[in-house]
């Protein structure tokens, strides 16, 4: 009998969350609060649009919403399915908070120092691409290195580690990033490094570099790869950091 209703038991389970998986969005809030959408998050200035499953628009102030948790969990393909303890809520449409000013409005570009002096004569040669990670081989030019390293210090990014890419000429960084400020003080930083080594020496700078960041756990907390275009655009502030992350984040 007991066997009977642990059966019984796992069966209803995995009917719930199958009828909770067959589309749909979730939306993660800093405070643990999951909201069901219908369609992924749109960012319009420091606000998040969310359709709600009653078709309902709402906003949220982006830094309200856990990004990072909600684009790895929505990554997994799960749709829109929840815990059991969630599932079994009454769902109630949340008011729209008051805006506030997002994480990339205090975001700050600063120069790179004149006595960084790039020089390489290694022409980069095609290879297969494998998984972005970090590679044993250091980057072509150590001087390269040198000026990534200089700007990222400066720029208060200290736990990474630089290699070459999946590439002769992607450059490749892994920072240890714990937090979502973490998560977009790396993403800009390395944005705005990246810009200033391609606008002082664009014959040198690598075309592409690559961006995985890791909490101290070891879980991803979104990998990138950013040409000069996406470096100039994010150290300039075209885009907001949340905004790039949302549309670029590769898991």
């Amino acid at each position: 009998m007991k066997v009977f209703i642990s059966v019984l038991c796992v069966v209803t389970i995995l009917v719930v969350i199958v009828g909770a998986t067959s589309g749909g969005y979730i939306v993660i809030l800093k405070n643990g609060e999951r909201i069901r959408c219908n369609e992924p998050l749109a960012i319009d200035g420091n606000l998040a649009i969310i359709t709600l499953i009653t078709g309902q628009v709402t906003s949220y102030p982006i830094d309200h919403i856990d990004l990072v948790a909600t684009e790895r969990y929505n990554k997994l393909g799960l749709g829109d399915a929840l815990t059991i303890d969630e599932l079994e809520r009454n769902e109630q449409i949340p008011p729209t908070p008051t805006p506030r000013r997002t994480l990339g409005n205090y975001a700050t570009l600063s120069g790179l120092g004149d006595q960084v002096e790039l020089s390489s004569d290694n022409p980069p040669t095609p290879t297969p691409t494998p998984g972005i990670k970090l590679q044993p081989e250091s980057y072509k030019d150590p001087q390269v290195s040198a000026a990534f390293i200089e700007v990222l210090d400066k720029k208060n990014l200290y736990l990474y580690r630089t290699s070459t890419g999946t590439r002769p000429d992607y450059f490749f960084i892994q920072a240890v990033t714990d937090t979502q400020r973490e998560v977009f003080h790396a993403l800009k930083t390395v944005a705005e490094a990246f810009d200033m080594i391609a606008t002082r020496r664009p014959d040198l700078a690598p075309s592409t570099v690559e961006l995985r960041m890791v909490e101290t756990s070891g879980r991803t907390a979104g990998t990138f790869r950013l040409t000069q275009e996406d470096a100039a655009e994010l150290a300039g502030g075209a885009i907001p950091t949340e905004k790039f992350y949302v549309e670029n984040v590769i898991f």
